[in-house]
């Protein structure tokens, strides 16, 4: 490139993108990872599940016991997990980002 030509656009084969910016875009994440906490919660707690099933099948009542309890834990606190982030992301959905120029901010003054 001289100086005193028109700039020139840059071959875009093999190039990387610079038309867009670097914030990811609605529906560009595969997957949502904010959930990911209470899933695996909720994971760990149905395999307890099975573990003090086969545990107490076995008459290893203890085992069963510790089983039983990580298992309600973990299901338990999962689903509050899972729960507690879809409620937030439900009223950050619905909360407006700017006030409205009509609404007001006070009691009318006359």
């Amino acid at each position: 490139m001289t100086i005193g030509q028109a700039s020139e656009i840059p071959p875009l084969d093999g190039a990387a993108d610079i038309s867009r910016s670097k914030e990811s875009q609605q529906g560009e994440v595969l997957a949502d990872s904010k959930n990911w906490a209470g899933f695996a919660l909720v994971f760990f707690g149905v395999l307890a599940t099975a573990i003090a099933f086969i545990a107490l099948w076995m008459d290893q009542l203890s085992l069963g016991l510790i089983a039983v309890v990580v298992a309600a834990v973990g299901i338990a606190g999962g689903t509050v997990l899972i729960a507690l982030e879809r409620r937030r992301r439900m009223t950050v959905m619905t909360e407006p980002d700017e006030p409205t120029a009509w609404r007001s901010l006070g009691p009318p003054r006359y």
